[in-house]
């Protein structure tokens, strides 16, 4: 009668020599499918907002979207295949920011990111214009 030791290593040689084969298919990541900007203007004036998205080999070029007064205009950029983002910069009038994205690196499948740029975001009493990530990846 084989001991315990015995049937464990060959249990183990039978499920590794099973998984083999497939072992290609867990060691897949992710890449970045999207990143949907929701562009906010709380002003009562038509403002041009500039974003740009950073990858790790190269800032994509900026580009300017008008949004009227006191609406929301969504915006999807859509980064070349298989680049891993860093962050994306916004401008509008005399504010610029940027948000990192972190934690991206070592997401299993594909993903998406959202963010939201507000100008003139009423807070209480201060206004304030503000970039922001919101914590979904999904698409």
């Amino acid at each position: 009668m084989p001991s315990r030791r015995e049937v464990l290593l060959t249990g183990g040689t039978i499920l590794s020599s099973t998984f083999a084969g497939c072992l290609d298919t867990f060691r897949t990541t992710g890449s970045l499918q999207e990143v949907d900007v929701e562009l906010h203007n709380g002003d009562d004036e038509t403002h041009t907002f500039h974003l740009a998205l950073e990858l790790e080999s190269e800032i994509m070029e900026w580009k300017s979207h008008s949004v009227n007064a006191e609406t929301r205009k969504p915006i999807v950029i859509t980064p070349p295949e298989d680049t891993s983002p860093v962050a994306l910069h916004g401008a509008v009038d005399d504010f610029a920011d940027g948000v990192e994205f972190v934690g991206v690196d070592d997401v299993n499948r594909d993903f998406c990111l959202q963010v939201a740029f507000w100008y003139q975001l009423d807070n209480g009493n201060d206004t304030l214009t503000d970039l922001m990530q919101s914590a979904d990846r999904r698409c």
